[in-house]
């Protein structure tokens, strides 16, 4: 049962990581949910017969869960330079309002 439930988090790990590869958040979010639910299964119920069919997936696992990482990573750092731009657009969108108020003030007096 086991190696059921790896495989089975093999799968949602491949599916997670296509997630964030697409910037689709809240779906990776659901799939390490999924993926959370069956680890703690997977310890309850862990069966010390395949040994090393298990050592083999949680590497693979392991893989994943790195892969899954590096591209949240890549995520926030994309977001973060989005967001400075916006930031910086804003900024110059204020100032050019904040001159045109002041230019229009002058013209009238």
């Amino acid at each position: 049962m086991s190696l059921t439930l790896l495989d089975r988090m093999l799968i949602i790990a491949q599916h997670e990581l296509e997630a964030m590869q697409q910037g689709n958040v809240d779906e990776a979010i659901s799939f390490f949910e999924e993926r959370t639910e069956l680890l703690h299964e997977l310890q309850q119920k862990h069966d010390e017969a395949n040994d090393d069919d298990c050592k083999v997936k949680l590497l693979a696992l392991q893989g994943y869960h790195q892969l899954i990482y590096e591209e949240g990573l890549k995520l926030r750092d994309s977001i973060k330079e989005s967001l400075q731009k916006n930031k910086s657009t804003s900024t110059v969108a204020k100032r050019y309002a904040t001159n045109s108020i002041n230019n229009s003030q002058s013209y009238r007096r």
